[in-house]
């Protein structure tokens, strides 16, 4: 019995993606994110949901250190991935944006080629020794993001003269590009259409196959649809974490269920 318990624990410890203890977020004055703790999985999609300025956004933004971007902006407590402390002074942020790729709410495409936005990421972090290495990484992210077959015809077209959803799709390919092992996603359907948010929800189930998958949401049956894991943030505490099915049907906190229902929000 003991050794299946640590077997089980054991198991545990190697799906455990990322980490995070007693985190505190500050901008200026205002204390955005309180004491959150949360275990992250591998292979696993995990949805934040809460309302409008909740802290799930700012929360997410600390996974990958775009906080850092924002001067009055201090983060505490301890985050770590596979067991290394990210705010650590000799992890350089740029190299753990490269492993924790990130897709915003609106598609922003850089004004360059479709080739050379997913190119980009591969080229200033040397993922590539020549060309054809290039072309492979290139064909493979535009693949993993489900476009592939409708832009490999017009790779010099600008990345911008795509539709919403395409341009969201190779904002994916471009994340990918770099060989991530984690994915935050910032309301990535948002500015969609029904159409491509189908096919971006699509596309999440297939990323978790790789990746462990990050995603805020406004939409709580988008979050039912796509995930595993949910979190409920709310005034920027997390309320309440688990499995998505359990958060939905029989959520523990009265807050979370008012939430829901729609009582708050």
């Amino acid at each position: 019995m003991n050794d299946m318990r640590i077997a089980e624990r054991a198991t545990h410890v190697s799906t455990r993606k990322i980490s995070a203890t007693g985190v505190q977020v500050h901008y200026g004055d205002t204390h955005a994110i309180k004491d959150v703790n949360v275990e992250i999985e591998d292979k696993t999609v995990t949805a934040f949901i809460g309302p409008s300025g909740c802290g799930k956004s700012t929360f997410l933004r600390c996974l990958n250190r775009m906080n850092d971007t924002i001067d009055i902006c201090r983060v505490s407590g301890q985050i770590l991935l596979d067991g290394e402390d990210i705010y650590d002074p000799k992890v350089d942020p740029v190299q753990l944006r490269a492993k924790v790729g990130m897709v915003f709410q609106k598609p922003n495409p850089f004004p360059k080629s479709i080739y050379d936005n997913v190119a980009y990421g591969p080229r200033i972090h040397g993922l590539a020794k020549n060309k054809a290495d290039l072309d492979d990484i290139v064909e493979k992210s535009l693949r993993r993001a489900a476009i592939w077959d409708e832009v490999k015809d017009r790779l010099d077209a600008p990345g911008t003269g795509l539709s919403g959803g395409q341009q969201q799709r190779l904002c994916i390919a471009r994340a990918v590009a770099t060989q991530p092992e984690v994915l935050l996603m910032d309301e990535p359907c948002s500015a969609l259409d029904p159409i491509a948010t189908a096919q971006v929800e699509e596309l999440i189930d297939d990323l978790r196959q790789k990746f462990s998958v990050v995603i805020v949401t406004h939409s709580m049956q988008q979050a039912a649809r796509v995930s595993q894991k949910t979190a409920f943030f709310h005034l920027g505490n997390l309320v309440e974490f688990g499995e998505t099915g359990q958060i939905f049907t029989n959520p523990i906190d009265p807050r979370t269920e008012s939430y829901i229902t729609g009582r708050i929000g």
